[in-house]
């Protein structure tokens, strides 16, 4: 039995050449981690974004504060620094150099159903695609404050070929104000040992108060005064897409012939990730294969007093173009993603979005 997973989505650009743990449970140790509940002005996202990793916001969304709560989580699970994507990650090891990976992430309703993403992670597994009258079989209801949430465990072969990472995956799926994944995979042992913790810290994350923004150094994530944190011009033909809980800013543009790319603007305290983790995200969505640092072809794309990184990534049907940048403690990622004609006609103007933005 698995519990649900979630999709992903990500960030780079360019502008000119490219504008182109121990196997023991513990009941009686915990850890406290802050959270943020997103804004509630979150709405379900327009059913023909392009956003497959991140549900769309309109772009004048503010981070506001709210009462935090406390989460408690096995002292045995180590905090890992949160990425573009994740709002909460932990690593578990285990005996003989086994680990578990565990994650939460909140995106909007187009992040797929049950039987989608089920599918998607048994094919990770290398185990073939269910039936809705399969999954039926193999969901555990699991009760909480805020309602159901659908669990599978999923065993398989480990797709990255080494058993003491990988090879069984226990997620939950649940919805409510957009579509929120607790996910669990790593060795098949490991993650059969902390399935009960696992259980209790979704059932935790859902509380009243839960489902929120985690920061994982135990202080909540800055929220914006009455001013704005940053500003831009938007290019003609962009429309703004509605707020989520993930996105600082959303907006779709089309050529209109039926193709259309997405935009995202997304803040995270902290560093958001590496660059090449983020890079190598960003390749794997659209079907290519990661690379090394040589081969990332970074360009630097200035704005006002703000460098940005800037790549881009062509794939065989898609492409990302993709700027970022990290000031004030903050890291931000602005990415264009679609059909690679559309993403052609729209990277001058991507180039001008960015190079418009003023903190």
């Amino acid at each position: 039995m698995l519990v649900l997973s979630l999709r992903a989505s990500s960030a780079c650009l360019l502008l000119f050449s490219f504008l182109a743990a121990g196997c023991n449970r513990s009941d009686e140790q915990i850890k406290v981690y802050r959270l943020i509940k997103p804004s509630s002005e979150s709405t379900p996202p327009d059913k023909d974004s392009l956003a497959s990793t991140n549900a769309p916001v309109k772009s004048t969304l503010e981070r506001v504060p709210s009462a935090s709560s406390n989460v408690a989580t096995p002292p045995n699970w180590e905090p890992q620094q949160l990425s573009e994507m994740r709002q909460a990650s932990f690593l578990v090891r285990g005996a003989n150099g086994a680990t578990a990976d565990i994650s939460f992430v909140k995106l909007g309703p187009s992040a797929g159903n049950v039987l989608e993403n089920v599918n998607r992670w048994l094919g990770q597994l290398a185990q073939p695609p269910i039936s809705p009258d399969k999954l039926a079989t193999m969901i555990q209801k699991v009760s909480t404050p805020r309602g159901e949430v659908d669990v599978v465990d999923l065993s398989g072969k480990p797709e990255s070929g080494d058993e003491k990472t990988d090879g069984r995956i226990v997620a939950g799926i649940a919805s409510d104000e957009g579509t929120s994944f607790y996910k669990m995979r790593g060795n098949r042992a490991l993650v059969g040992e902390q399935k009960e913790n696992f259980l209790k810290w979704v059932r935790s994350m859902r509380s009243d108060t839960g489902d929120q923004t985690m920061t994982q150094s135990g202080a909540p994530m800055s929220a914006p005064s009455g001013k704005p944190q940053i500003k831009w011009e938007v290019p003609a033909g962009w429309s703004p897409n509605p707020a989520s809980a993930i996105r600082y800013a959303s907006f779709a543009a089309g050529d209109g012939s039926g193709g259309k790319v997405d935009i995202s603007v997304i803040t995270f305290p902290g560093d958001g990730g590496d660059d090449l983790s983020n890079i190598n995200r960003w390749r794997q969505q659209i079907g290519l294969a990661p690379i090394d640092m040589n081969a990332a072809n970074i360009t630097p794309l200035k704005s006002g007093e703000t460098v940005f990184a800037t790549i881009d990534i062509a794939g065989a049907n898609a492409r990302t173009l993709a700027a970022w940048t990290r000031r004030d403690g903050h890291a931000w990622f602005f990415k264009l993603t679609g059909p690679s004609p559309t993403v052609e006609k729209e990277k001058v103007n991507f180039g001008k979005f960015v190079q418009s933005v003023r903190f």
